[in-house]
């Protein structure tokens, strides 16, 4: 079995975790914290959410040949995928990492090459499981990340997570 060496965000997990300000949980339960510096570089992120990203995430770049390899066979198989997606997951893959995303391509790519995910609201739901929440607080918590933030979350989805929540 192997043995994951912490957690990359993708833009997704770090634009919801700054919206939640949860570093200090997710810290505590996936550290240590990563992001593709490709992220970072990217001109797509907010000021502030920038500045949480160098505040709790440590970058990481693309820095063996086989890194470079998979980001190249990413973008051949999953030609939709951002660059700074592409980084996230080869760097997942060879560091091994979990990939926290919610971006369906991502998440699509990292099942079919067995590359560990999880989503935000498996974060939530690990919230309760660890006790740091109540189901009603992360009920709340995906509720503004969806009206405030604008998230969307497929409304089955969204019923199904809340019926296998533990009470």
């Amino acid at each position: 079995m192997l043995s994951f060496k912490g957690t990359i965000l993708d833009a997704t997990a770090l634009i919801d975790f700054h919206w939640l300000s949860e570093w200090e949980w997710l810290k505590k339960h996936y550290s240590p914290l990563y992001i593709a510096q490709e992220v970072l570089d990217s001109d797509k992120l907010e000021q502030a959410t920038l500045s949480a990203a160098n505040k709790y995430l440590t970058p990481l770049s693309l820095d063996t040949e086989e890194m470079f390899a998979s980001f190249r066979y990413f973008g051949s198989k999953a030609p939709l995928l951002s660059v700074p997606d592409r980084s996230t997951i080869a760097i997942a893959r060879h560091r091994l990492l979990v990939c926290a995303s919610d971006d369906g391509l991502v998440i699509k790519t990292c099942k079919a090459h067995g590359i560990v995910y999880t989503r935000t609201l498996g974060l939530l739901s690990k919230m309760v499981k660890t006790q740091h929440k109540t189901a009603i607080e992360v009920i709340t918590m995906a509720n503004t990340l969806i009206k405030k933030r604008g998230k969307h979350i497929c409304p089955k989805t969204l019923a199904d997570w809340k019926d296998m929540l533990p009470s």
